[in-house]
């Protein structure tokens, strides 16, 4: 890890994520975020948290002790000095960090407010969000379960799930998308976004991500995810826009931008597109030709 995800990123157990409700999920992000990225150990307040959550401080402490409870955060309560003099009790906190079998969570999906909605609500509705990406494909943000599917993986009632697919929905965080439901926000898994076969590079998922939003935008529907054409674009780019970020130079980013260069070569594309080929062509000049067949061995006996 690079020290920007210490400041930006947390990592969810996602077993963790199918034991609790959607609030208790949201505050037990929270309270990663104000836990050391290294060694997950915490002072925070309870008020710090009820402020952010909207929640009471006795509401806040019995969600996290129900996370103690399921053994993914140790709570030591000790006595220190109030401003008084007199003596209270503070807790401190150490949550366990997943070595595997977890989502990474942006710090932009704390940022998110909506209008209209209390800071309980939104604290209902992100934990919401992120109960729906535990259970996600691969870590994407697809899940082809059905809402009652979701209920026997989740611990939420079936109306829950109603209530808040629906709102989700209606504020466009969510959508149904080819059978599914996809989470339509960036806030997960660096951009993790459709569903990838296992073991597909990062460089591939990233490429194919920004072509999917690069079609999104024009109204048009994005060709089905081929290994072999997005591989043929990564020979051409094969830098993440982290890395092109990091470089910092402008004519570097320019040339290897996949964002930037379907940008300026299609700035009026209005058709339909049938194949990743097309992007092949338009971002490498040349079109992906497929490998002949080699023909088996024969053995002369």
């Amino acid at each position: 890890m690079k020290i920007e995800d210490e400041n930006y990123y947390r990592v969810f157990p996602i077993s963790l994520g199918k034991q609790l409700s959607n609030k208790e999920a949201h505050v037990y992000l929270l309270l990663l975020f104000k836990s050391d990225y290294n060694t997950g150990e915490s002072n925070v307040l309870l008020e710090t948290l009820s402020k952010e959550a909207g929640y009471d401080t006795d509401t806040i402490s019995s969600y996290l002790h129900k996370a103690k409870r399921l053994g993914y955060v140790d709570i030591t309560p000790q006595y220190i000095k109030a401003e008084n003099g007199q003596p209270k009790t503070k807790n401190f906190y150490k949550v366990h960090i997943p070595p595997k079998d977890f989502i990474m969570v942006s710090r932009s999906f704390l940022d998110l407010h909506f209008d209209n909605l209390t800071l309980k609500e939104e604290t209902d509705i992100k934990g919401f969000i992120l109960l729906v990406k535990c259970i996600c494909l691969n870590s994407c943000n697809l899940t082809f379960y059905n809402l009652r599917e979701m209920a026997a993986h989740l611990s939420i009632s079936y109306g829950t799930i109603q209530k808040y697919m629906k709102k989700c929905i209606e504020l466009n965080l969510i959508e149904r998308h080819k059978g599914c439901y996809k989470i339509t926000l960036d806030c997960f898994d660096k951009g993790n976004t459709n569903y990838f076969p296992k073991g597909t590079p990062s460089l591939y998922k990233e490429i194919y991500n920004t072509i999917d939003l690069f079609c999104q935008t024009k109204g048009l529907e994005t060709p089905p995810y081929k290994k072999e054409l997005i591989g043929q674009i990564a020979v051409e780019y094969p830098y993440t826009e982290h890395d092109l970020k990091q470089a910092n130079d402008i004519e570097l980013i320019k040339r290897y931008s996949v964002k930037f260069q379907l940008s300026q070569r299609l700035p009026n594309l209005n058709e339909p597109i049938n194949s990743l080929n097309y992007f092949v062509k338009v971002l490498t000049n040349k079109d992906y030709i497929i490998p002949p067949k080699k023909e088996p061995w024969k053995f002369i006996m």
